[in-house]
Parts: C-alpha cells; sequence; structure tokens
C-alpha cells in the first residue's frame, strides 16, 4: 500500500477524535442530534486546528443513515461513499485556486440540484478570504438562501478578510490552539497505534513545536520518525531539527545572570560548531525570557507554562535571580538583534554583541541597559543605605525626565530667598558667558515653530499639544512650559516624551533635551531668547560711544526691503525754519512750483 502521511492517516473520523475543540462539536453534535442543522456555517482558526477535519466528519454525519450519538457510524453506504470518494454528494473546493466568479456560477448552476445519493449536497469551502470581491458578491444570494438540500461549509485562517455580510450569513466558530497536554494525548494514541517508543521528554518537546497546531506536531513527528526510526527521545529531535537543546538556553541565562562572557561565547560556538542555526537559538532564548518573565510576575505559574517538573524548577530558580528590569531588556535587546540581522551578512557578530550587552549592562548607555544597572544596585543594596537609595531616586527620575548627562560636581551655593529653587533635573542654566544669539540652543528655540510643525507632521499625536506652546531654554535645551490647568496636555505630552524626543532630535539635527515642565516651576528662570545678540553684537555695544542716528537711515536699516538707497545728487534737504513746510529750492533746470501768492489764489 502507498504510504500515507501521519496526520492524513490518523485524521479523525469522528467528532471524539477531534482534540481540543470541545466547545465546536458538542454544538454541532446537538444540532445534528435535534435536526436543528444550520445552511451556512464559517469555520475560523489557525493551522492545524482541525477546521477542515470537523467540516469532513460534520458532512458525513448530517447524511449518515445511522448516526451515532450526532457522530457518523462510518459504515452505512453513504457514509462509505463519501470516504471512498464515490459519493459525489460532498464537494471540497480550495478557493486559493478557484476564487473567481466563473468558479461561484458553476457552484449556483450545481445547487439547482438534489443530491444524488445523500439527503445533502455539502459544499467544504477551504481558504474562503482567498475569494475575490466579484466571488463573493456571487456568492452571497446563494449563501443566504440556498435550497434546503445543500449546505456551505466555510473554512478560513484569516476571518478578518472574510466580508461582513459573509459573515452575518454564517454561523461562526472559531477553533482554539490546541493545548500542549491534549496534543501529547493524542500523539500517544497514535504512537500505541504504530508501536512507536517515544519518551516522556520528546513528547513535551514536540508539543512545544508543535505551537498549538496538531498537524504540525505530527508532521514534525514523522520527520524524526524517517531520520531515527521508532524510538525516538529528545537527543534525536534536537539532532534531526537542528534546534538547540534547552541545556544551551539555560547555560546563555546562567552566563548573562553571572556576567560570565566567556562561557556565553563558548556555549555560542558550540552551537555553530553543532550547525545549529542561531536565529532559532534566539527564538528559543527569546521564549525563554518570556517563561521568565511569567514566574517573576505571576503567583502560580504552572498552568501558564508547559515543562517537565525538572525543568519548572531551573526556570523557577533563574527568575529569582534576575530583575524585572534585566529580563525587560534582554527581550529588548534580543528583539532588536534579530531585527537587525536581516540587513548583515554576518548575522552572529549581532546576536554576540547584543549576549554582551546582556550579560555587562556598564557596556551598554542606553536607558534600558541603565535601568538594568539600577535595579541591580538596589537588589544588591536592599534598600539599608537611604542615602544610596535617595541617590537612586535621583537618578531613576532623571532617567524618566530623559536627561542623561554626567551629572555635575555638587557645588552648594545659598541662594537668594525671592527666587525659587528649581531642581536641577528640570532646570539647568546656561552660564552667563555663553547666554548670547550665537548660542546653538538659542538658535533652535528661534526657530521652534518650523521644529514644532515639523513634529506634528511626524508625531500627530502631539500637534495639539504643541501648537503655540510657550517655551524657554536651559543648558540641556529646550523646555516647554504648561500651566497648572492644562493638566491633561502636560500628562499627555509627558507619557510620549521619548517618541518626542527622538522627533525633535530628528527635526532639530540635534541631541539636545526637551524637557517639560509647569510654568510657576520655573517662573523666576524664563529665558527671553529673542532679546538676545550675537557675542560680537553685544560686546560692541558695550564699547561703542552714542551718536545721532538719522532717521531715514534708521527707517532704512529696519526696512531694507522696501526702501532703497538713492544718489546723493536727488537728495531732498530738510528746511529747518519753525513751522515751516514751503517746498525746498531745486536746480535751475528743473521746473519751478506755484509760489505762496498763487497758491493763496487758488484756495481762495
Amino acid at each position: 500500500m502507498e504510504h500515507q502521511a501521519i496526520y492524513r492517516k490518523w485524521r479523525p473520523t469522528v467528532f471524539e477524535d477531534i482534540v481540543g475543540q470541545n466547545h465546536i462539536t458538542k454544538t454541532l453534535k446537538n444540532q445534528i442530534i435535534n435536526n436543528k442543522i444550520g445552511h451556512a456555517y464559517l469555520f475560523c482558526g489557525t493551522r492545524g486546528t482541525g477546521k477542515t477535519t470537523c467540516a469532513k466528519v460534520f458532512s458525513r454525519a448530517v447524511n449518515c443513515l445511522d448516526p451515532h450519538d450526532g457522530s457518523p457510524c462510518n459504515e452505512c453506504e453513504v457514509c462509505r461513499g463519501i470516504l471512498d470518494g464515490s459519493i459525489m454528494d460532498v464537494k471540497e473546493i480550495d478557493a486559493a485556486s478557484n476564487n473567481g466568479v466563473d468558479n461561484i456560477r458553476e457552484i449556483r448552476e450545481d445547487v439547482r440540484y438534489m443530491a444524488a445519493n445523500a439527503k445533502y449536497t455539502v459544499y467544504i469551502i477551504d481558504e474562503v478570504h482567498m475569494l475575490s470581491t466579484g466571488a463573493f458578491n456571487a456568492l452571497l444570494k446563494t449563501l443566504e438562501e440556498p435550497p434546503e438540500h445543500v449546505i456551505f461549509i466555510l473554512a478560513t485562517t484569516e476571518a478578518h478578510k472574510v466580508p461582513q455580510t459573509i459573515l452575518s450569513r454564517c454561523q461562526r466558530f472559531d477553533f482554539k490552539r490546541i493545548k500542549p497536554g491534549d496534543i501529547i494525548l493524542r500523539m500517544r494514541e497514535i504512537a500505541h497505534g504504530d508501536g512507536l517508543s517515544i519518551s516522556d521528554g520528546a513528547y513535551n518537546m514536540l508539543a512545544r513545536l508543535a505551537d498549538g497546531s496538531m498537524r504540525d506536531g505530527l508532521s514534525i513527528l514523522e520527520r524524526v520518525i524517517s531520520a531515527c526510526g521508532n524510538t525516538i527521545n529528545e537527543d534525536d529531535i534536537i539532532s534531526t531539527l537542528g534546534i538547540s537543546p534547552m541545556d544551551a538556553v539555560f547555560s546563555v541565562t546562567d552566563a548573562v545572570i553571572a556576567g560570565n562572557v566567556d562561557k556565553l561565547l563558548s556555549v555560542i560556538n558550540d552551537i555553530v560548531a553543532d550547525g545549529k542555526d542561531l536565529k532559532v537559538f534566539i527564538g528559543s532564548l527569546l521564549k525563554h525570557f518570556r517563561d521568565l518573565m511569567i514566574c517573576k510576575v505571576s503567583a502560580s505559574p504552572e498552568g501558564l507554562l508547559d515543562y517537565s517538573a525538572d525543568d519548572l524548577v531551573k526556570i523557577k530558580s533563574q527568575s529569582d535571580r534576575l530583575t524585572f528590569e534585566k529580563i525587560s531588556n534582554a527581550v529588548s535587546l534580543l528583539s532588536d538583534a534579530e531585527a537587525d540581522t536581516k540587513w548583515v551578512k554576518s548575522p552572529r557578530v549581532i546576536y554576540e554583541l547584543a549576549l554582551i550587552k546582556l550579560a555587562r549592562p556598564e557596556t551598554d548607555n542606553t536607558p534600558e541597559a541603565l535601568m538594568d544597572r539600577l535595579a541591580s544596585m538596589e537588589a544588591n543594596t536592599g534598600g539599608a543605605d537611604p542615602a544610596i537609595e535617595r541617590r537612586l531616586r535621583a537618578v531613576e527620575e532623571k532617567l524618566k525626565n530623559g536627561v542623561i548627562q554626567a551629572p555635575a560636581a555638587e557645588e552648594k551655593k545659598p541662594e537668594p530667598k525671592k527666587e525659587k529653587k528649581v531642581s536641577v533635573r528640570l532646570y539647568n542654566p546656561i552660564p552667563e558667558n555663553e547666554l548670547n544669539g550665537d548660542n546653538p540652543i538659542v538658535k533652535i528655540a528661534k526657530n521652534w515653530n518650523n521644529i514644532s510643525r515639523s513634529i506634528g507632521n511626524s508625531a500627530p499625536f502631539l500637534k495639539g499639544q504643541l501648537a503655540n506652546r510657550q517655551i524657554t531654554i536651559d543648558a540641556d535645551g529646550i523646555i516647554l512650559l504648561f500651566k497648572r490647568e492644562e493638566q491633561g496636555s502636560y500628562a499627555i505630552t509627558r507619557s510620549f516624551k521619548d517618541k518626542l524626543q527622538r522627533a525633535f532630535e530628528k527635526a532639530s539635527g540635534s541631541k539636545y533635551a526637551v524637557k517639560i515642565a509647569y510654568i510657576d516651576e520655573i517662573e523666576d528662570k524664563l529665558v527671553d531668547f529673542w532679546a538676545l545678540k550675537p557675542a560680537d553684537t553685544a560686546a560692541d555695544e558695550e564699547t561703542a560711544q552714542p551718536e545721532s542716528v538719522d532717521p531715514l537711515d534708521a527707517i532704512a536699516q529696519n526696512f531694507g526691503e522696501i526702501i532703497e538707497n538713492t544718489d546723493d545728487s536727488e537728495f531732498i534737504g530738510y528746511d529747518t525754519s519753525e513751522d515751516n513746510f514751503e517746498q525746498s529750492s531745486f536746480d535751475d533746470e528743473r521746473e519751478e512750483f506755484l509760489d505762496e501768492n498763487e497758491l493763496s489764489d487758488d484756495n481762495e
């Protein structure tokens, strides 16, 4: 007999054999028992969860001559005919390759005819979301009011692509991802039937690799059987699939916890030497850190994790030695490394660099790494030294505010009592000798309207918070000022502080910080940057002697684009006599104006 794939050989033939979908099989059996069968069904779910299998069992159950508790008997002539394909009243259509209007028109023509051998003509349309818009429209009326002898079963992995007009005409059933325990139970039945010897560890590994898909799990099992025979353990699966063992994942995690870079690089080298895929290993490591996070934050992680008792003890032990900040930083670094390797020819160095930064956070200056180091310091001090705790809180506040700079030397100087004391993290004054128009931050502040407009275009959710926003400056950068009654805008802007900082750096082309403050917090420190002049101009004004300025010269300086310089020979002098507005004399060659007497006569 021709070889048949395990997942096909052991495809369930009755509802009771379909694992992990009791909420669906129970409903369908009740409909058959009570003779309340619908005319259209939609089966949704990820791959390998039993959609097509359930549709085939249902198609036989509605036509079975002797159903057993809603399931087909698979013994009557109709069931046997559907199973061997001799009865054509159950039709399977692949919408991926038959997605045109003409294909649906053929169905519309066929539904007019009664079933030849069965009670119902059943159309199973797989991957129905692949139908074209025209095909869906052609199917719409037939699906809404089909003949009494026709049942439609639509199956899809992407229900969101199916039009609402189709969804509203079907009974929808959502297939869940199959739990690892159910996958293991089904595999044990198959192994017993085929005479396979599989270790418990291998069952657990197969269930994890199946990732909720029964078909994927059985396909992996068949691949391992082909390579290793009928006796299978964890090492067989690892060697066949080229995946990294859990020991390597635990070893790398232990090296990260201990900061042992040598051990970490040694494990990576062994993985590569064994021909394992580093990308697959990093994926396993990411999942491991996810499980560590679950152990860290959950009071009862056993129900959320699928591990053997020994592995679960190891995971709990590692999570107890890690801070949440360390786990968060690990996920961030490894995810970024996975994304970066898409664009490089040597992904190994990217992965190794990420793991080294993870083992030694002091080599990384990102906020996540700094928070990781602070959390480690807090864990080591145990909160015993109040002075250290105060310093840690101060650094944390500075990090949250987006100002990451080396702390300046602390010099306590008495401040005037009339001025408000401003927090160093909120306001860092510009030295007096640098407070001039040539200072880069002053130039950026004067260009704030263009910069804020650019930020609003790249981050529309900030446009309303930046429009007409009053700002001031300090040595760190720009400070956005809010009134106390603008608490909502203040909170929104602070929640998007990181995105605002990135957008500002891109728009301004600088690395200055953007800070947020209430006006009353620094009202004594506001800087009128528009009044600041360049350093050279300011120095010249201090040494220059005051001199009289011609009014026209002053106007020309301020409105040079309006008043043009003319030849001095055509300049009209001013008459300094008191209350005398007579026309000044011109050269003899020019035409004379009316004299005073002529003007008087005309006026009369």
